[in-house]
């Protein structure tokens, strides 16, 4: 009888030992998701709130140039692809994005059209969402360019890869743009 008790005994603490062993391999794998995404989460929102922040800054920058002012208008544009790679600082948009600029505009009141469009200099294949030089852009619902009108779009394309592998997110191209009016005058002249 004692025998068969103490047989019991080691079996029934054989299947805890094997139980713990499985509670462990779950609570690890929670723990580690929870880790992992209390760290990739807002980092993924932090990049996608500089991208956003850095567009409404270009497309307000841009407009705010006055062609009659200065004729350099293109330098001016290149120093502000610099300053868009500080504002997305620390993640580095030279290598892993692009700003693409873009002058939409409706001169005779027929149809709007993309007047030109400038690229921040850089390695990463971007295009642009709005439409190219010359031809009919792509505008959101209900925004209309109307005859003489000018209107400024910074686009801004980011490849995100995550730190920690692909259990949270995985790698993806990020885009955002912003629109904004001229200043002054209207920029449909191609910048020199």
């Amino acid at each position: 009888m004692m025998a068969r008790i103490r047989a019991l005994l080691q079996k029934s603490r054989r299947a805890e030992l094997g139980s713990m062993a499985v509670e462990m391999a779950l609570f690890l794998f929670f723990f580690s998701t929870l880790f992992l995404g209390t760290f990739e989460v807002p980092r993924y929102l932090l990049i996608g709130q500089k991208m956003e922040r850095a567009a409404a800054s270009m497309a307000d920058l841009v407009a705010q140039i006055d062609p009659a002012q200065d004729n350099n208008v293109l330098a001016k544009i290149n120093d502000l692809f610099k300053a868009a790679s500080g504002l997305m600082s620390p993640y580095d948009l030279d290598t892993k994005g692009r700003v693409i600029i873009t002058s939409l505009s409706n001169p005779d009141g027929t149809a709007e059209k993309v007047a030109w469009q400038l690229m921040s200099p850089g390695s990463f294949t971007a295009y642009s969402k709005i439409g190219t030089t010359g031809g009919t852009p792509v505008l959101p619902t209900g925004m209309v360019i109307r005859e003489g009108e000018n209107i400024i779009v910074a686009e801004i394309v980011f490849k995100y890869e995550p730190l920690f592998g692909s259990m949270i997110y995985s790698e993806r191209t990020i885009y955002t743009r912003a629109f904004t009016r001229p200043r002054f005058s209207n920029l449909t002249a191609t910048p020199k």
